[in-house]
């Protein structure tokens, strides 16, 4: 995630200044300690000290910058139960229906990793095994020696299993649940810039997988899979005189991809004007995450 940063620094160097401005970033996460280890490597590769922000006599390439816990992902849901019955209830369908699409081999992969791993695997979990050994693997570390090629391909097949991520990502009642505060606020952030509300020229969400894809999906981008390690997704806001304002979006595959794509917005025109994103927004989602809870329950 440090490259990530260095990436960043890249692509909005000049537009943000070379030295940490308080006025210019807002990094927000969600309450997991992933999360916030992410946003900090990132931020030590966006703004390595210089001049008087080196704390230290000898060479510092890292220098303290505010991290705050109140990001409106609820991409922890899928971890944290109790917090909405109504999401509860349905995820417990869902797993119902996974389980289902389980075959004899899918039954044997799955006792064999809980016998090595001393805890049992499941369909609803081994997305954790996925997303760990991906982790490993992009950090140049060994698989423990139990774990062989045919075995990382099939535990994808399981974790990342089309109809499955269809059924999760492209559910509208999971978007509003899970990226529905989320991407309203990032419309409220821009709606405030846009009025010369705000000064800050960006800001950074440390996220999940699942609230990228989600998103993804919200804006039109059907049968996706499950993000890659370092994953994301960029909203940018231009202006010029004839249109305005207007939104870009773009998607960034991994932690070391340089190069995005663009993220057509199906339910807006071309180019795609912030108003009306903004009425897309406020139609689908009332940027409550208790409303949104209460509304799944009826």
């Amino acid at each position: 995630m440090y490259k990530k940063g260095q990436i960043f620094r890249r692509l909005y160097n000049g537009f943000l200044s070379d030295l940490y401005l308080d006025s210019e970033i807002l990094t927000k996460t969600t309450n997991k300690r992933r999360t916030f280890m992410s946003a900090a490597m990132v931020l030590a590769g966006m703004y390595p000290p210089k001049d008087y922000q080196k704390w230290s006599d000898t060479e510092t390439i890292w220098q303290p910058i505010p991290i705050y816990n109140d990001s409106p992902d609820h991409g922890t849901l899928f971890d944290e139960r109790g917090k909405c019955l109504a999401f509860d209830f349905m995820m417990n369908k869902l797993f119902i229906q996974i389980g289902n699409l389980a075959d004899e081999n899918t039954t044997t992969l799955l006792s064999y990793l809980s016998e090595k791993c001393g805890q049992p695997i499941t369909n609803t979990n081994i997305i954790r095994l996925d997303d760990l050994f991906l982790c490993q693997m992009a950090e140049g570390l060994p698989l423990p020696e139990w774990i062989k090629p045919y075995h990382i391909e099939k535990i994808k097949s399981i974790s990342r299993n089309k109809k499955i991520t269809r059924m999760c990502f492209e559910n509208s009642r999971f978007q509003k649940i899970i990226i529905g505060s989320l991407l309203n606020e990032i419309g409220l952030n821009m709606e405030s810039r846009s009025n010369n509300n705000d000064t800050r020229k960006m800001y950074l969400y440390s996220g999940h997988d699942i609230s990228v894809a989600m998103a993804m999906s919200f804006l039109g981008n059907t049968n996706i899979d499950m993000p890659n390690f370092g994953a994301s997704l960029h909203f940018h806001l231009y202006y010029d005189e004839i249109n305005e304002y207007t939104i870009k979006v773009y998607f960034y595959d991994r932690w070391d991809n340089e190069k995005g794509i663009e993220v057509p917005i199906s339910t807006c025109g071309n180019p795609c004007k912030f108003k009306d994103f903004k009425n897309i927004l406020d139609n689908n989602f009332s940027g409550k995450f208790d409303d949104e809870c209460q509304q799944l329950e009826s």
